[in-house]
């Protein structure tokens, strides 16, 4: 575990998922609705070091602390698509207030915001576009 200067153990986690090379992991969204980046055809990879976080499941991390904290949770994705795209953190499944962040010209997009997190709380990335579609993603990173 990562210790600070008086002592403390800093809680930290992130999780990353990269196709390493440009054949991507397509995903299918329906029009304004939001759709998990788990479960991609490249699995996510839990970053070390990972304190007090894990990731049971593929594309969600999960706090495993004792202590009720409000972490900056942060996260990004890049794709194959330049226009309308929107990513969202969620916590526990259920969106974060203020955590969306819309795009309209760029195929990378991020987004950030505060997560109050009891232990097994885990925090995830969510995606939609104003189209049905299928984009290909090639990058996704959340990190709190």
């Amino acid at each position: 575990m990562t210790q600070n200067q008086i002592g403390s153990y800093i809680a930290q986690g992130n999780i990353w998922m990269n196709t390493g090379d440009w054949s991507g992991a397509p995903i299918s969204l329906s029009t304004n609705v939001y759709s998990e980046l788990s479960g991609l055809s490249t699995a996510f990879t839990l970053m070390s070091p990972a304190n007090y976080f894990d990731m049971a499941v593929d594309g969600r991390l999960r706090y495993t602390g004792s202590r009720t904290k409000t972490f900056n949770v942060k996260g990004y994705v890049a794709t194959n698509n330049s226009g309308n795209l929107a990513i969202a953190i969620y916590k526990n499944g259920s969106l974060v207030t203020g955590a969306e962040n819309y795009s309209g010209s760029t195929p990378i997009i991020m987004a950030a915001a505060p997560v109050e997190m009891a232990t097994n709380d885990y925090v995830s990335l969510f995606i939609k576009r104003s189209a049905n579609t299928s984009i290909t993603i090639f990058q996704v990173r959340l990190y709190v």
